[in-house]
C-alpha cells in the first residue's frame, strides 16, 4: 500500500536534535555533503600517505648517509690512536721562570753600615836609607873543609806498660761497642793467673804403725780415723801451680790397753799439672816434699821427732766465679822414719777452695 504524503519545506519547524543538517536544506543535500566529506577524507589520506612515504624515504637516506660519516670518523680515529701508540709524542721542556727571593719578598731590606776603619795618614815620600857595601869580600872557608856534624841518635820506642795496653783495648772496645757473643753468650769465670790463697779440711784414713822403746824394743798400734785442716798459699802460671801449705793432722791410737794420740805438723811444698776439661772443670796431679813435726803419745809415754815427708796429689778443681774455685784431692802421705817410731802413711780425702789474689 502506497501512501502519498505532501510535505510543505515552507512551514519551519525545530531540527531533529539528531540531525546536523538544517530542515530547510534541499532533498538529497546531506547525502551531497557526506559524498563531498567522503571523497575529501581519501584525497587527504592519500596525500598523506604519499608524503609520509617521501619523508621516510628522505629520512632513511640520511641515516644512511649520517652511519657511513660515523664509520669513517670511526676508522680514522682509530689510526690516530694506533699512531699515537707507535709514534710516542715528544714534547718541549717547560722552564719554569726563575724569581730571585729579592723578587718574592716584598720586604725592603737596608744594607748595613759599612764598620768604621780608622784612616792613616802617610807620608807622601818615603825616605830610602842605602847601606854601605862592604869593602872587602868575606873569607871563604878551604874547599876541603868538612863540617862535623854528629849524627842523629834514634829514639828508642817507650815500652808500653800492661795497664796501658789494657786500656788502649778496653777503649777500642768501648768505641765499637759490645758484639752479639758478649751480649748474649753465657758468662763463663775466665781463670786467672797469679797468686792465690784458701785453706783446705778433710777426713784422715791413716795406716797402723808402731813406737820404738829406748830398750831396743818395738810396739805397734792401731790407728783410728783423723781429722786435716790447714791453710795454703801459691802462684798459678796457667797449667802448672806451685804452692806451699800449712797442714794440721791428727788422730786416735790404742795398743793392748793404752791409748793415745797422733799429732802431725807439716810444712809443704807442691807442683801440681793441670789438665782442662772444658771452661770451668780442670784435672790436676802433682808431688810435694816438706817436714813433719810428728808428736805421738801412747800411755804415759811420748815419742816426738822431725823427718822428711812426701804426698802423691790427685784430684779435680772447678771455678764457680772468677776468682774463686773449689777443689776435690785424693792425697796419699807418708813420712821418714825415726828412732822413736816407724813411718807414717795414710789417705786422706782432702776438699779444698782456692780464692785468687
Amino acid at each position: 500500500m502506497k501512501i502519498d504524503c505532501n510535505v510543505n519545506n515552507s512551514i519551519s519547524h525545530p531540527p531533529h536534535p539528531r540531525r546536523a543538517v538544517p530542515a530547510n536544506l534541499p532533498p538529497g543535500a546531506f547525502f551531497f555533503f557526506s559524498g563531498s566529506m567522503k571523497w575529501f577524507c581519501i584525497a587527504l589520506f592519500t596525500t598523506s600517505v604519499f608524503l609520509l612515504s617521501n619523508a621516510l624515504h628522505a629520512t632513511d637516506d640520511d641515516l644512511f648517509q649520517k652511519i657511513a660519516e660515523l664509520r669513517l670518523k670511526s676508522s680514522a680515529h682509530g689510526r690516530f690512536v694506533n699512531e699515537l701508540l707507535v709514534n710516542e709524542p715528544k714534547f718541549d721542556p717547560i722552564e719554569a721562570p726563575i724569581q730571585t727571593a729579592i723578587e718574592n719578598d716584598p720586604i725592603d731590606y737596608e744594607p748595613e753600615p759599612a764598620p768604621y776603619l780608622p784612616t792613616v795618614e802617610l807620608p807622601s815620600e818615603v825616605e830610602t836609607q842605602e847601606f854601605p857595601s862592604p869593602q872587602e869580600p868575606l873569607p871563604q872557608p878551604p874547599q876541603d873543609f868538612t863540617e862535623d856534624v854528629p849524627a842523629e841518635e834514634p829514639i828508642p820506642p817507650v815500652p808500653e806498660s800492661p795497664g796501658r795496653t789494657a786500656s788502649k783495648e778496653k777503649a777500642v772496645q768501648d768505641e765499637g761497642g759490645p758484639t752479639y757473643e758478649e751480649l748474649y753468650a753465657p758468662k763463663v769465670p775466665q781463670r786467672r793467673l797469679g797468686y792465690f790463697f784458701g785453706p783446705f779440711i778433710g777426713p784422715v784414713f791413716p795406716d797402723d804403725s808402731a813406737v820404738r822403746k829406748k830398750n831396743g824394743g818395738k810396739e805397734g798400734y792401731q790407728s783410728d780415723t783423723g781429722v786435716t785442716a790447714g791453710l795454703r798459699i801459691g802462684n798459678d802460671f796457667g797449667f802448672t801451680r806451685i804452692e806451699g801449705e800449712y797442714g794440721f793432722v791428727t788422730h786416735n791410737i790404742h795398743s793392748s790397753g793404752k791409748s793415745g794420740d797422733v799429732q802431725l805438723h807439716n810444712l809443704q811444698s807442691r807442683l801440681i799439672l793441670e789438665k782442662s776439661l772444658g771452661s770451668r772443670a780442670d784435672l790436676r796431679g802433682g808431688i810435694g816434699l816438706g817436714l813433719s813435726f810428728i808428736d805421738k803419745n801412747l800411755g804415759s809415754e811420748n815419742y816426738d821427732g822431725v823427718g822428711f815427708s812426701y804426698d802423691f796429689l790427685l784430684g779435680w778443681s772447678f771455678r764457680i766465679m772468677d776468682n774463686w774455685s773449689i777443689n776435690m784431692d785424693y792425697r796419699h802421705y807418708l813420712t821418714a822414719a825415726h828412732e822413736n817410731y816407724d813411718r807414717l802413711q795414710g789417705h786422706v780425702v782432702e776438699l779444698s777452695t782456692s780464692f785468687d789474689l
